[in-house]
């Protein structure tokens, strides 16, 4: 698992107002910047396949979210989508970037877009994985809530056992998918030790885009940056009808629905996505 963990290397933590995040960089440090956000439950090793193809010609950021990987748990309880972009654009300071493009997936894919529709002028071009912002399957917002309160949350993640969270992650993959069991091990004690962390997080953003996700929605039609969006067209949690409505919104957008691919397109397809992530990076506008 060691292997595992480090194959994005040590990276630093960057001390921001308020809040710490740790972040791996890769790739010439005068290429053109991109940075990757990650969704709910993982880290920045969901990249560890993406980001050696795109560190040849970009500088590579990849974030570890608030409470997730080697950032520590959040101070504030209070988390909005608004707060979340808020803290990437202070990161985007503390790194000097003025423009980036900016790379999501699932959670990290809303983040990502919402960030776009903020501070558009930070963002040079946006890609969207798998994002449920706009319409996902039933979700137990219930059991969102008690992983959120503190006490309860931390108990009941600390006690989650690991053959109950695999059978969970092996369903918001595709059919065909075989589960890595380093990572996997790596996401479950991450959840068993920061769970109420990482979900007070993912619980803030998710509910700050309204109940029909028309707070996210409405900036989109506006956004006039080249986007890319990525579904998988076997994914459970997020169907491809919801990429189909990003598209909808956002002008000039283009949809991309990967074959046999559930919610994790980065983990399950990496030669394709990475490929094609880069290929956009590099088209000319």
């Amino acid at each position: 698992m060691t292997s595992v963990r480090h194959s994005l290397g040590e990276g630093r933590t960057i001390e921001l107002p308020g809040e710490s995040l740790h972040v791996y960089e890769t790739g010439p440090p005068d290429g053109p910047p991109v940075v990757l956000l990650h969704g709910y439950l993982t880290s920045a090793l969901t990249w560890r396949d993406i980001h050696p193809v795109l560190a040849e010609t970009h500088r590579v950021i990849a974030v570890d979210l608030p409470g997730c990987g080697r950032s520590p748990a959040p101070s504030r309880s209070d988390w909005t989508a608004g707060r979340a972009a808020d803290l990437i654009a202070g990161l985007f300071d503390a790194l000097g970037l003025s423009t980036a493009a900016v790379v999501g997936s699932q959670m990290g894919g809303s983040l990502a877009a919402w960030f776009a529709t903020r501070h558009p002028r930070r963002v040079s071009r946006l890609v969207v994985m798998a994002a449920g912002a706009l319409g996902e399957s039933s979700a137990n917002l219930t059991l969102y809530r008690a992983l959120a309160t503190p006490g309860l949350g931390s108990l009941l993640a600390r006690l989650f056992p690991y053959r109950a969270f695999t059978r969970l992650w092996a369903a918001a993959h595709g059919p065909d998918h075989r589960l890595d069991p380093g990572p996997t091990r790596i996401y479950h004690e991450q959840f068993r030790r920061h769970g109420q962390a990482m979900t007070r997080f993912g619980l803030g953003v998710r509910l700050s885009y309204g109940a029909s996700y028309d707070a996210l929605a409405r900036p989109l039609t506006a956004l006039g940056i080249p986007t890319l969006l990525l579904f998988g067209d076997a994914d459970r949690l997020v169907p491809p009808s919801t990429g189909e409505r990003f598209a909808s919104l956002i002008p000039g957008s283009r949809l991309i629905l990967l074959p046999g691919c559930g919610d994790f397109p980065q983990e399950e397809a990496p030669v394709v996505v990475a490929a094609t992530i880069k290929e956009f990076l590099t088209e000319p506008e």
